[in-house]
């Protein structure tokens, strides 16, 4: 070939191959950003890689874990494991993975990604994994972290990931569940929960780390022998004041979610934060500072901004000068920071996850919305009022998207516990708000998803508002979603929102058209199981069988009422049976209460004591769960069930006894705080209690009673009118029946 001809040619290649080359090195070195270790042979992977500054002992005690991980690396499934810090999850993740020679390893790192992106694979036929530890963490800071779980099933890429048991498992399952995820589903059942270590087991760990037993701070798990805390907690009490003070800053950083990934600190917060502890210093003592604690081993350095510290420590062995509430922690740091967005997105966040699983919910719910307003109100200020044009930008629109959407799912959920009809508005206004800000044509799948977190609003809306409207608004909002998602890329989303879209029908039936309703809602139903069937994942129609059952039930009133209840009751009694329902005693409450409904409604039409009986029984077991301290609402609505069952067993048997524990329980449910804002079940309470004075007074021929039971049915009739139709009506035709009956005596 011609030397001029073959310079051109390597020419053209080198203008092609130069500028891909850095475009791929460009796009490696940004996934390091987000991903610590990317497709990496398992077996090369170093300790510090997956353990970070924690110590790698060359002795390692092997337990039930180990066994457990071997088979799922082996099968090539997902797998969560579940244990309280320092029980050696991780360790044994990274001891099962250096024989693995054949697996190659993708580790996310805790931060927030703009885009979503899964790192380029250049090893396309050889078996992959991603590592996810602390899942309570990533779930909190990587707030697209429901797209990771989604490509990795779409490219069957198995993950296993490491969680805080307690509290912080609760989260991870809420959080899951917001996102339209089963936690049983991402991990195909495979969850280990990790077993606490006898005192024999620990003894016989620390003589093989040449430790002596009296010097172990042991709590059960494996972590606390080789951490050595109680050589920490000797050290931390030798501490001077001004050490002790940043430690105890540290630690309540580090307890507000205020650090960046691997859990690394600023310098620029811990001084900020110091000041609410009259600690203020001149550089050169802060690096004082810091080289002592680094040389007490609490600390390391990173860099000449960050701090890492030791979470076991700061839990564990640094203690507060006085006793302080989570409450009070979290309310200093929103103090501390009320200026400054990013802290405030960080502690929202982890006040907002620490709320679902504390039994001050409402508390902590109210105190996460205001962290969130603070935020939102100065990105706002910027917004409105930019002092340079890129500052509007699209990374300020991005933040506000985050923040209303934080500001919609907190008042949602606040709405189930409290001013339902208020705190649902709210959240309204807010995904209102975020229809601006998301375009349906470049964002399609968060229009979708947006248009779900409305209809879920306005169903909440149903038990409070005009359950018409918004039924008939929740299936327009639902209906968006489907005509989005698809089988082959958002198939758990398509399954849930026709599972959702079947509840809003069932709802709908409750004010118009009942059967037409009714149908439609079994065929989205129907529609849901489909698509599950369809999907590749297991099978998950417990829900939908549960919404189901309900829809025989309520159908049996309009049509084929034996069939239909004998169809309820069968579904019932199989979602009760299913692991779905024995792994929460909140969800089995809700099928045994129903459950209870279904058998009470068969005594109209056959074996009428044997099936009231039986619906006793039921509710009876229910009530032990819903608690009127724990589950107030669904306490109430038992008792309520209760009542109605007791009313139907004195047409059988010993009627005044059973009139007198109808009247008792049904009294008992008016009493709860806040009932009235309840109408469907407020109503069905003066209903059901109304017609049981009404019974008593003509065995004990006594027209107070009469009155009272007539007063009840027409303050029935009036809780429901604007909310139920149909409701409304079925009492007033019964207040007419009575008043005839009454008169005719």
């Amino acid at each position: 070939m011609d030397l001029t001809l073959l310079l051109a040619v390597l020419g053209i290649i080198l203008t092609i191959f130069v500028p891909v080359t850095g475009y791929l090195y460009k796009t490696q070195k940004e996934m390091r950003n987000y991903y610590s270790v990317i497709w990496k042979n398992a077996s090369k992977i170093k300790a510090k890689e997956l353990l970070g500054e924690r110590p790698c002992e060359d002795y390692y005690f092997n337990r039930k874990i180990d066994t457990f991980l071997e088979s799922i690396l082996s099968a090539g499934n997902s797998a969560l494991i579940v244990g309280p810090p320092l029980s050696g999850k991780t360790r044994a993740v990274f001891n099962s993975l250096r024989s693995k020679n054949d697996i190659y390893l993708l580790v996310p790192r805790n931060v927030p990604m703009q885009t979503f992106k899964l790192p380029r694979d250049f090893f396309k036929r050889k078996k992959k994994l991603i590592f996810i530890d602390d899942l309570q963490f990533y779930v909190e800071k990587q707030e697209q972290f429901h797209l990771l779980f989604r490509e990795a099933h779409k490219y069957n890429i198995p993950i296993i990931a490491a969680c805080h048991s307690g509290k912080e498992f609760t989260k991870v399952k809420s959080k899951l569940t917001e996102q339209n995820l089963n936690i049983d589903i991402v991990f195909n059942d495979n969850i280990l929960e990790m077993e606490k270590l006898s005192v024999e087991t620990g003894k016989e760990v620390a003589k093989n780390l040449g430790m002596k037993w009296d010097s172990v701070k042991f709590n059960g798990t494996i972590g606390s022998i080789f951490m050595r805390l109680s050589e920490m907690e000797r050290r931390f009490e030798t501490c001077d004041m001004i050490e002790k003070t940043i430690l105890r800053v540290l630690r309540n950083l580090y307890l507000s979610g205020i650090y960046d990934d691997d859990k690394l600190i600023r310098k620029a917060w811990i001084k900020k934060a110091a000041k609410s502890f009259e600690l203020e210093a001149k550089e050169f003592e802060w690096s004082g500072f810091y080289k002592s604690l680094e040389g007490k081993e609490f600390i390391k350095v990173t860099g000449i901004s960050k701090i890492w510290a030791e979470d076991a420590y700061l839990e564990y062995v640094v203690k507060p000068e006085a006793e302080t509430s989570m409450y009070e922690v979290f309310e200093n740091t929103i103090e501390v920071f009320s200026d400054d967005t990013e802290v405030l997105h960080l502690a929202g966040q982890k006040i907002y996850s620490f709320a679902l699983g504390d039994t001050q919910f409402v508390s902590y719910i109210k105190l996460a919305i205001r962290t969130f307003k603070l935020e939102h109100d100065l990105l706002l200020n910027v917004y409105n009022n930019p002092k340079e044009e890129t500052e509007a930008g699209s990374e300020l629109i991005k933040k506000l998207i985050n923040v209303k959407n934080d500001l919609g799912e907190a008042y949602w959920n606040l709405g189930q516990s409290q001013d339902t009809l208020e705190n649902a508005e709210k959240a309204l206004a807010y995904y209102s708000e975020l229809l601006k800000l998301i375009d349906k044509q470049s964002d399609s799948y968060e229009f979708a998803r947006l248009k779900m977190k409305i209809g879920d609003t306005h169903k909440l809306l149903t038990f409070v508002d005009d359950i018409k409207t918004r039924s008939i608004l929740s299936i327009a909002a639902y209906n968006e979603a489907i005509e989005i998602f698809t089988i082959e890329t958002n198939p758990l989303d398509l399954a849930t929102t026709y599972n959702h879209l079947g509840s809003a029908y069932m709802l709908l039936s409750e004010s118009q058209e009942p059967v037409e309703n009714c149908k439609l809602a079994l065929d989205a139903f129907k529609h849901a199981r489909e698509v599950r069937d369809l999907t590749g994942y297991p099978k998950n129609e417990d829900f939908t069988k549960f919404n189901a059952a309900n829809t025989y039930m309520y159908l049996s009133g309009f049509e084929d009422k034996e069939k239909n209840l004998d169809e309820a009751i069968k579904l019932f009694e199989e979602y009760i049976s299913s692991g779905t329902a024995k792994k929460s005693a909140r969800v089995a409450s809700g099928v045994l209460n129903n459950m209870g409904y279904g058998y009470m409604l068969r005594a109209g039409v056959k074996n009428k004591n044997e099936n009231l009986q039986k619906a006793l029984e039921l509710f009876n077991d229910a009530i032990k769960i819903r608690t009127k301290e724990e589950m107030p609402l669904d306490y109430t609505e038992t008792l309520c069930n209760l009542g109605e069952t007791y009313l139907y067993l004195s047409e059988v048997e010993d009627e005044e006894m059973n009139l007198l524990k109808s009247k008792e329980l049904l009294e008992e449910a008016l009493k709860t705080s806040g009932i009235d804002e309840h109408p469907m079940t407020y109503s069905t309470i003066k209903f059901t209690l109304g017609k049981t004075n009404i019974k008593l007074s003509a065995i004990k021929n006594n027209s107070l009673l009469y009155e009272r039971g007539s007063k009840l049915l027409k303050e029935a009739a009036d809780a429901v009118k604007d909310h139920s139709s149909s409701f409304h009506e079925t009492i007033i035709s019964e207040a007419q029946k009575n008043r005839i009956e009454h008169n005719n005596l």
